[in-house]
């Protein structure tokens, strides 16, 4: 039940906000939600001689009037912006309470944005293959397999078992990162035929900053394997310096493929449902 507050208070906030994406959609100058082919919409490209088999309802008369010869009026194509949102269901996104339910209330979020939005969405969970939620309207509490017990790296499975999805639509991963895999080679996939990728790397603060000391059995959550140590002061620097590195990193290598990439404490989110970052990255809005 608590976990059905949490996205029933998400979604209510969700209700202010709307994506800032129009203007990454190829073809869209000034935020206009436009393909780059020709269509049915109102705004006019140029003309271009009359074709066998062509519409004779985009004739343009005045011009046959001025040279005598049959022109059409192209029209630019009319799209709807597409956003796929990715959710890592590996085992370490629910190694906190506070870290699942962070990921369930921004999937709530995202999905009412989208709807805001005028926006087509698909949500995928991640384990060994990306299962796409059907109908894409379901409410996140009815979502089918929505638990992170995936015992392996899914960032493999974005590698090398990506779905098929619409191209030239904005892809949002949300992911604590913690894999492998390099990620340029996530990075890349995820680029090929977007407008945009949106990283979101989402830990609890004992992600960032365990509160242990002394002997310890530590088991990785996903692999299994269990390291007995002694927990000090030097541990802990190692550990942090190590998990800034790799935040650091996923940052640069983001910057490479022209990635956002968002840094977000699964405990900020539970505490006002408002995603600070992805606003100040103009990813998202508040509707005035």
């Amino acid at each position: 039940m608590m976990l059905n507050r949490i996205i029933e208070s998400a979604e209510l906030s969700a209700g202010r906000f709307t994506f800032c994406l129009s203007s990454r959609f190829r073809g869209s100058p000034g935020g206009g939600k436009f393909g780059n082919k020709t269509g049915q919409s109102l705004e006019f490209v140029e003309h271009r001689e009359y074709q066998p088999g062509d519409d004779i309802r985009h004739l343009d008369w005045s011009a046959v009037a001025r040279s005598d010869k049959l022109a059409i009026k192209l029209f630019k194509e009319e799209i709807t912006p597409h956003v796929d949102i990715f959710l890592d269901l590996s085992s370490s996104m629910s190694a906190f309470d506070v870290k699942f339910q962070a990921l369930a209330a921004l999937s709530a979020i995202l999905k009412r944005t989208a709807s805001n939005s005028g926006f087509s969405y698909d949500n995928w969970l991640v384990k060994d293959l990306c299962r796409k939620i059907e109908p894409n309207t379901l409410p996140v509490e009815l979502w089918p397999a929505f638990s992170a017990d995936y015992n392996d790296d899914s960032g493999k499975t974005i590698c090398y078992r990506f779905p098929k999805v619409k191209r030239g639509g904005v892809r949002i991963l949300i992911s604590d990162l913690f894999w492998h895999i390099e990620p340029m080679s996530v990075l890349n996939r995820m680029a090929d035929g977007s407008a945009s990728v949106i990283i979101v790397q989402l830990v609890a603060k004992s992600d960032i900053l365990p509160d242990i000391y002394g002997n310890m059995r530590v088991i990785d959550s996903e692999s299994g394997d269990a390291l007995e140590l002694v927990c000090d002061e030097q541990i802990l620097s190692e550990y942090t310096a190590n998990f800034e590195r790799h935040r650091q990193y996923w940052k640069k290598c983001c910057s490479k493929v022209g990635a956002i990439f968002n840094f977000v404490v699964a405990e900020d989110i539970l505490d006002n449902y408002i995603p600070d970052e992805l606003i100040r990255n103009e990813v998202l809005m508040v509707k005035g």
